[in-house]
């Protein structure tokens, strides 16, 4: 519906509006303007403005509306639901994607349709991103529509009437069209007067470089002969120009049921995908070829060897005409083509590109008889350059001659000379002409050929077998002539219709090669002798019968005699008997114990001894037919047992030292071979242990190199062996028996080993590095194992990815199966030297004393942990970590900081070991020695340290000492202390007066209150903190606090109270030391000792009430001057000081007098929520006080 709004707020993705009804919805940016591509919010667009907009929809409580004035003023239909549409419903719809074979188009309410290409309305030619854009208004009408499966198809063309003539085109049929007009994708042609076709440009030839160069030819008028209808689009046709799609016409199906298993034909690929390759045929009908069945052998990406609208035959697999789906083959080995239709396409278009470039009026139309194939012409050397001598002829200057270098058959040529040659080709205005003698004395003065006693070009027979010297090498072809026939001119190909863009095979000037004959010239349409090479072909009918008796007479095992005629860097290429080529595998020359190469002694032209081994296998990779594998070496030349019985099986084992030859070398892995059938391969890090040599792996390398190794690993199935590379480890005495059974994970890696590796991970903190020592094992180097010294950044220099030497430590199985690896970059542990830093590799080896180094490991508030080595840890409590009082040990000692310290104790069964980072000797027991407690004397004055802070007082360090006294908080000050937190810290300087000792129990008690000192000593340096303070009261389940709330009420008062005698409180009920730990000295201070007597105990217990007794009165006189009388001056108190039991239960007292006894609970709450939850003592006052408030004042169980 369309609604009047008010903008609230713009933003770069849209505005939000808000409707009368306070509803708010957003408007998106696409839909703030009709306009294509916009970027910002338009002017119109301001807080505060009201402007009419439609409800898009409604989805998760979300409205969407739209400004498009196309669709808030339109009148046509609202298509909201699949429901709601009706085939040939009109109404408005934008476009939300456009794709090359329709484009997506959205409704409201989120209903979406698509347009195919045919329902576009476009002329032919012409791409739907040139007429459409994302975001525009449309008017569409429905075509189809399936609600269940919520697929709408649409069409921009609004009337559903077409015009259909009784004569048109259908898919399949050959028609004629003349070209209207050029689009850069497409050439638009008009057949039979009427309709409209269109030419994609991939479409005009067979061979993808043949279209572009016709394109660019092309003109309005030029006239197709015949045209294919691959497809309708509408009133559209969709045709080809390949010449194998119209002369297969008949034969290509255009329905899935005519889809034949095992049939092999021809189509186009309409799209490349990472899985496969689509092949289209006629109409719609398209079939599948996955990526394994696309080409023989395994490939990166199917773009790399196939393109879009290239031309391919291609072999039914499988036909599913449930799913409709059709699996393809596209391998050349299945779908080469038997005949020379692709040459001859070739050919035939060639001829009428030279037509169309050499058509104008000063060209003569004489020039292609002229020039013919075969026939001598006379011409000027114009220049001679380094691909050849450039000919001009006098009658035909559009044209130029060329003779190759390799062509001037010894004959010496100047600029301005006239020579007589041979045309042995014409393509693309180039003449290539031959001076060789033999090639220009076949041919008569007349221009015509000889008429001698040997057999002439009309003797060739189809598919008969015949031998060819290659004269020239083309992109696409190779010229050759034919020896036997009075050197007839025949032309054979390089490419197939699957294999343009796949390597082709190398020809060599003058090279010989067999070929059959695939086409005369009489019955060629292109008027040349095609000839097939012999591996691409049918077997050949027709042979010379000589020919066959000698080819017959060798088999495996003769004895030949042979000449090298190519010698490569894997094998020699030999010729024997008539016409027979061979190969000498690089394993076939010497004998393995040799350690020369073996092509070393070989030259071209040499005559060896060889015998055969046997039948070579056809390969594509190498132009000739090398029917036989042969063999110098001298045993086999003896004896060919030793041959046929060590290529029955596969006999090496691992631990064999091999000698194999390069054969690719990759980015990680080095490939060779170890005969004609075994092959190995070499990994980086088994190729040396130096880091310099792993680096340039490639460059160490290169095809045809021998490489010696031990064999580390076996695969018989595929017959591949996995080596090492030799060296010093890889004598056989070095091998142990348990070496030889170790798993193929471990890879071979033993103890002690000096191996290559390469730094995959570098591990967080102090987690070392994981290192890859081989394809899929990895080890691991501990932190103290990277460096050979103790120095602070053992990483400093490390980066991932960089190549290291290392030595194995240990090798084990862990539980799970897999298998750990511990190894060490230390350079002089690799040579096993002795002057190294030293690792303490057991605890045995280390004594109390030892002075140790180490790496933090982790650290807590008690201590740290430091690694010594990859097996031994020690522990540092936190008295151990300084001389001096380490405040925070996570700020003073970071993970991976290197320390120095001596050990105090090792424990080998435990295997705990414990280590001082303290510069002062000795343990702590003995550090006593320099101080101790016969020493010191009650009534001295001592500095000393706060060592901790604690509720009831403080644990001070005696200076230039280890012992450690208590003070508790009632002798810090002559005032009351408040709050012991804020007035003392850890590592504050104090100065003390001795107040008792117990040398018995190692305990002693200080005072720090300033009337202990006298008058003319000077005031210490924390004195004057802490005036003004107050001791705080020490309700220890007080008698008379819980027996009720009437007792007097005192405060403290600002005058001091150094009259007032200090508290005659025994030093056993709150003396502790810090040696007993914090929990102890708790239990002393609240006047408790699990482990004495009855008889002590009620001792105790009389002389803590009698303390605190004396406590009490004590704050009475302080505080009777001053005394609240009213609720507000209570609250000022106890912000003052919020964590006092005795404040808090004083205004509960006072509440009650009041009659209050609501009003005191709350405060008896208030106050548990408000004391430190540290403060336990303090909280058990206050809940004292409030258990007996409720004993007191409460209601019954049974009443409440």
């Amino acid at each position: 519906m369309v609604v009047r709004a008010k903008v609230v707020t713009v933003e770069p993705f849209g505005a939000i509006v808000q409707f009368s009804s306070g509803v708010k919805a957003l408007c998106p940016l696409p839909h703030m303007s009709e306009l294509d591509n916009i970027v910002k919010p338009p002017k119109k667009f301001k807080a505060g403005a009201e402007l009419l907009f439609r409800v898009l929809g409604c989805k998760s409580k979300r409205i969407t509306v739209t400004y498009k004035k196309s669709l808030v003023k339109s009148k046509l239909e609202v298509l909201a639901s699949y429901a709601d549409a009706k085939i040939g419903l009109v109404t408005h719809g934008w476009i939300t994607k456009i794709e090359k074979h329709g484009c997506f188009v959205r409704f409201y309410n989120g209903v979406q349709g698509f347009v195919s290409r045919s329902e576009l309305g476009l002329e032919p030619g012409i791409e739907a991103e040139s007429v459409y854009h994302v975001g525009q208004v449309v008017k569409c009408r429905i075509v189809s529509v399936v609600p269940t499966s919520r697929k709408l198809y649409v069409s921009f063309t609004m009337s559903s009437n077409r015009v259909i003539q009784a004569d048109t085109a259908k898919v399949g049929t050959i028609v004629s069209g003349v070209v209207e007009r050029l689009t850069p994708a497409t050439v638009v042609v008009s057949v039979n007067g009427f309709s409209k076709g269109s030419i994609l440009n991939e479409q005009l030839a067979d061979h993808h470089g043949q279209a572009a160069q016709l394109k660019n030819l092309l003109k309005p008028g030029h006239e197709f002969n015949q045209l294919l209808v691959l497809d309708t689009e509408g009133q559209n046709l969709v045709l080809s120009a390949k010449h194998s799609l119209i002369n297969t016409a008949n034969d290509i199906p255009s329905e899935i049921s005519q889809m034949q298993a095992g049939a092999v034909v021809h189509g186009y690929i309409c799209n490349i995908i990472e899985a496969g390759c689509f092949v289209r045929f006629l109409g719609h009908l398209t079939g599948f070829s996955p990526k394994d069945k696309a080409v023989d052998r395994p490939i990166e990406k199917l773009s790399d060897v196939f393109c879009v609208g290239q031309s391919v035959r291609s072999h039914v697999l499988n036909v599913n005409a449930e799913s409709a789906r059709v699996k393809l083959s596209l391998q050349q080995s299945m779908c080469s083509s038997p005949d020379c239709s692709f040459i001859q396409g070739y050919f035939l278009l060639d001829q009428k590109i030279a037509a169309l470039k050499y058509s104008g009026p000063s060209t003569s139309h004489d020039w292609v008889k002229y020039f013919g194939i075969g026939s001598l012409v006379k011409g000027e050397v114009g220049a001679i350059e380094e691909y050849g001598v450039i000919l001009n002829f006098k009658d035909h200057p559009d044209v130029v001659g060329l003779i190759e270098h390799h062509q001037l058959g010894g004959s010496t040529v100047k600029v301005g000379s006239s020579v007589k040659g041979l045309v042995v080709d014409l393509s693309d205005g180039v003449v290539n002409l031959s001076l060789k003698p033999e090639l220009v004395g076949s041919v008569s003065k007349d221009g015509k050929k000889k008429k001698r006693h040997r057999a002439a070009v009309l003797d060739l027979e189809l598919r008969e077998e015949v031998n060819a010297v290659v004269e020239i090498v083309k992109d696409s072809y190779v010229v050759l002539s034919v020896p036997e026939y009075n050197h007839a001119i025949g032309f054979a190909p390089l490419m197939d219709y699957n294999s343009q863009l796949l390597p082709q095979h190398h020809y060599d000037n003058g090279q010989c090669i067999t070929v059959v004959v695939g086409s005369i010239p009489s019955s060629d349409p292109s008027g040349r002798l095609i000839l097939l090479p012999k591996g691409s072909a049918q077997d050949s009918n027709i042979s010379s019968s000589k020919r066959a008796k000698k080819k017959s007479d060798y088999k495996v095992g003769s004895l030949v005699e042979a000449e090298i005629i190519d010698i490569k860097p894997l094998e020699v290429i030999l010729k024997f008997g008539v016409n027979l080529h061979g190969r000498i595998h690089i394993t076939e020359v010497l004998e393995e114990d040799c350690s020369e190469h073996p092509f070393s002694k070989l030259k071209i032209g040499q005559k060896v001894h060889a015998r055969i081994v046997a039948q070579a296998e056809h390969s594509a990779k190498t132009g000739r037919n090398l029917k036989w594998e042969l063999s110098i070496k001298p045993s086999l030349l003896k004896d060919l047992e030793e041959s046929t019985a060590s290529e029955a099986e596969l006999n090496h084992s691992i631990n064999d030292i091999i000698r194999a030859y390069v054969v690719k070398v990759d980015a990680e892995w080095v490939w060779l071979t170890v005969s004609r059938k075994v092959m190995a391969h070499l990994f980086i890090l088994d190729s040396s242990v130096e880091p310099s040599e792993l680096k340039e792996f490639q460059q160490r390398y290169s095809v045809g190199q021998a490489v010696k190794g031990r064999i580390i690993g076996v695969n018989r199935e595929k017959r591949l062996l996995r080596l090492k590379a030799f060296d010093n480890q890889c004598m056989l005495e070095n091998i142990d028996d348990t070496q030889k059974t170790v798993s193929s994970i471990a890879e071979h890696t033993k103890e002690g080993d000096v191996i290559g590796g390469r730094i995959q991970r570098i591990l967080p903190g102090v987690g070392g590095l994981v290192i890859q020592i081989g394809p899929h094992l990895h080890g691991r180097v501990h932190y103290t194992e990277i460096v050979d010294l103790w120095v602070p950044e053992p990483l400093s220099g490390i980066h991932e990815g960089q190549f290291v030497k290392c030595k194995v430590l240990a090798v084990s199985r862990q539980a799970e199966g897999s298998v750990r690896v511990d190894l060490s970059l230390r350079s002089r542990k690799l040579d096993d030297s002795t002057t190294c830093a030293p690792r303490f590799e057991k605890i045995n080896d280390l004594c109390p004393g030892t002075e140790v180094k180490g790496y933090v490991k982790n650290v807590n508030p008690k201590g740290c942990f430091i690694m010594l080595s990859r097996m031994v840890e020690a522990r540092i409590i936190l008295s151990n970590l300084s001389d001096e009082y380490v405040e925070n040990p996570q700020k003073d000692f970071s993970v991976g900081m290197l320390v120095q310290g001596r050990v105090l104790s090792a424990e080998p069964l435990s295997g705990k070991v414990e280590v001082s980072l303290r510069k002062s000797t000795g343990s702590k027991s003995q550090k006593l020695d320099d101080v101790s407690y016969s020493d010191l004397h009650v009534g001295d004055i001592v500095d000393g340290q706060v060592k901790r802070v604690e509720s009831y007082g403080l644990f001070v360090t005696i200076k230039s000492s280890e012992l450690v006294g208590l003070c508790h908080v009632s002798e810090l000050s002559d005032e009351p202390v408040l709050d012991i937190n804020a007035c003392y810290k850890a590592g504050d300087m104090v100065k003390a007066k001795i107040l008792k000792i117990d040398e018995d129990r190692h305990r002693v008690s200080l005072g720090l209150k300033e009337s202990y000192f006298d008058s003319d000593l000077t005031d210490d340096e924390n004195g004057n903190e802490n005036d003004g303070g107050r001791v705080p009261m020490d309700i220890s389940r007080a008698p008379q606090m819980s027996g009720g709330f009437n007792s007097t009420l005192v405060l403290p008062g600002p005058e001091p109270r150094a009259s007032v005698p200090p508290l005659q409180v025994a030093l056993d009920e709150y003396e502790g030391s810090d040696q007993e730990g914090d929990q102890k000295a708790h239990e002393i201070a609240n006047g408790s000792e699990p482990n004495v007597k009855k008889s002590d105990r009620r001792l105790k217990e009389k002389a803590r009430k009698q303390r605190e007794i004396e406590i009490s009165a004590l704050e009475e006189r302080a505080l009777q001057k001053d005394i609240p009388q009213t609720p507000d001056e209570f609250e000022k108190l106890v912000r003052t000081s919020p964590n006092s039991s005795f404040v808090w239960i004083k205004y509960m007292a006072f509440l009650l007098d009041l009659a209050d006894v609501e009003k005191a609970r709350s405060v008896a709450e208030r106050a548990l929520r408000t004391i430190n939850i540290r403060e336990e003592e303090e909280k058990l006052n206050v809940w004292v006080a409030y258990f007996n408030l409720e004993n007191e004042y409460g209601s019954p169980r049974e009443v409440s």
